[in-house]
């Protein structure tokens, strides 16, 4: 099977610390002429592979809901009509928060057109329940707000529905060194904590700030925030995350990846697709691909003119190849011009690349490495006894020849990686 990302780059403000491939205030010209160039493409791929059957498929950005509901189901009926989309297991979508009743409307016109369809997924990017650190962001509304946001989504919400809520450890929001600007108000811990409680969310989505220079402000505007206080140290981010993964844990929520935490049966499918390395196409600005060499895409697609094109035959793999990861242009006019896979992001994974890849993220979800002697060819030569010395740390759980990462282990993962593989 094959899962669609569909990328819709469009914000109406970038927010200070965003690193996604988005555009800031285009004209409605521009809008309508990217989502002709994005038909397009979704019939480049229909014809090149035809009857392909779609497991997922997913709308992110950038803010997909700045587009409109019609829009959106336009696209997603486009996918119907071209592909076979007959057991598609998830329609998921990633909506800000506001503005709240544009928003309802686009998640109730999306239910009613999508009653039939077995999973609806919403994700709403709350970021945080902080009023300094919204104000700091760049995000346009408050912890009041929010709460008022989330009670309404409740008259919305039905049957096939999920719904995710994703939230970022910012770390300190101030420069005061007490304990308390380390995390949320009383108010807004308590309203986490009975949000968890009810279960009312599905899912949650708990990502740690990573500090940067925004490239859409100048440096001296970067720096400023940081050294104003705006944003935390790496203790203080992951003082915070550990803060509320322990809320969501306590409430009943499932680790299944490590920014993720879902109630059973409710993790986002479209997830799972890219860290278990199944077949994706990446449609849009910036979209990036993965296609297996044991699929049924794979030789349509290497074979396709408009791919050979892209290589002069020193480029073409040798032998060993497991599979091909390639992404569209990051430039908006040569996309709208109907250019789209960028020369210089075509890569092939051989043996060696694709078992390292394939290692470090299944490691990432709760799902088992069912036999680690798979990857003894990209491992350290002592990897057993490294295995054996993070079972009795409680950094994983061994069975047979199997093992998967514990909570803790997941909070060290990145050292295990790198004690674990020969080259990352």
């Amino acid at each position: 099977m094959l899962s669609l990302y569909l990328h819709i780059p469009f914000c109406a403000t970038v927010c200070n610390y965003c690193s996604f491939s988005v555009i800031e205030k285009q004209s409605s010209e521009t809008i309508q002429w990217y989502l002709a160039e994005l038909h397009k493409e979704i019939d480049h791929y229909a014809q090149l592979f035809p009857k392909a059957e779609i497991k997922s498929i997913y709308l992110w950005g950038g803010t997909p809901n700045l587009i409109g509901a019609k829009e959106l189901i336009q696209l997603i009926d486009h996918c119907a009509k071209v592909f076979d989309c007959e057991n598609v297991g998830e329609l998921s979508f990633e909506f800000n928060p506001f503005p709240q009743e544009e928003i309802y409307d686009i998640v109730y016109m999306l239910n009613q057109h999508y009653t039939k369809r077995p999973r609806v997924r919403f994700s709403f990017g709350i970021q945080s329940l902080d009023n300094a650190v919204l104000t700091n962001a760049g995000r346009p509304y408050s912890f009041p707000g929010m709460v008022e946001f989330i009670r309404g989504l409740r008259d919305l919400k039905q049957e096939n529905n999920i719904f995710n809520f994703d939230f970022i450890a910012f770390g300190k929001f101030n420069q005061t060194k007490k304990r308390e600007s380390y995390l949320w108000s009383p108010s807004a811990v308590e309203f986490f904590e009975d949000l968890t409680a009810s279960k009312f969310a599905d899912s949650f989505s708990l990502y740690t700030l990573e500090l940067f220079e925004n490239q859409r402000r100048k440096k001296s505007e970067s720096s400023a925030l940081i050294n104003q206080g705006c944003f935390g140290t790496e203790d203080d981010i992951y003082e915070e995350f550990d803060f509320l993964k322990k809320i969501l844990l306590d409430a009943g929520y499932k680790r299944y990846e490590i920014s993720n935490f879902s109630l059973i049966s409710k993790s986002s499918i479209h997830n799972r697709v890219y860290r278990e390395m199944e077949n994706y196409l990446g449609l849009g600005l910036s979209a990036s691909s993965f296609i297996r060499a044991d699929s049924e895409y794979f030789g349509a697609f290497v074979s396709s003119s408009d791919f050979a094109s892209l290589l002069d035959s020193s480029a073409s793999p040798q032998n060993d190849i497991r599979g091909i990861r390639f992404t569209n242009t990051p430039y908006l006019p040569k996309y709208l011009e109907g250019e789209r896979v960028a020369e210089t992001s075509i890569e092939w994974l051989q043996e060696s690349d694709y078992l390292i890849e394939k290692f470090f993220l299944a490691l990432r979800t709760d799902r088992w490495i069912t036999d680690s002697s798979e990857f003894e060819s990209v491992l350290v030569s002592k990897y057993k006894e490294k295995l054996q010395s993070y079972a009795e740390q409680e950094f994983l759980v061994l069975k047979d020849a199997g093992f998967s990462l514990t909570d803790a282990g997941m909070d060290c993962y990145n050292q295990i990686i790198t004690e674990l593989l020969e080259r990352v």
